[in-house]
């Protein structure tokens, strides 16, 4: 496993998300106060790209049927057992890097 680049911490601004490429997958990377979190851009109901959810706090909400996860760890807030794979998160300079 390697981190690698996968933008610029400018380009995601406080409190959103958004869909980024590393490895060869789609991963939604937020930006949480400043602290940068990565799940699967895939949410497990249908589909839905997470990184474009909305982003309230520390939780996004699918777009496609309003599933909600936790960006820090992955964990659905339904109680079900059902999750995303969360990826670590560095800053290196002005670059987010993400573990794949």
């Amino acid at each position: 496993m390697a981190f690698v680049k996968v933008t610029e911490t400018d380009k995601v601004a406080v409190g959103t998300g958004t869909v980024v490429e590393a490895g060869g997958k789609d991963l939604a990377l937020f930006n949480v106060n400043g602290e940068f979190f990565c799940i699967d851009n895939s949410c497990p109901h249908r589909d839905g790209p997470l990184g474009e959810g909305e982003l309230e706090g520390d939780v996004v909400m699918c777009p496609y049927h309003a599933w909600q996860f936790s960006v820090r760890t992955g964990e659905g807030l339904y109680g079900s057992g059902v999750g995303v794979r969360t990826y670590d998160c560095k800053v290196e300079d002005d670059s987010v890097l993400v573990e794949i």
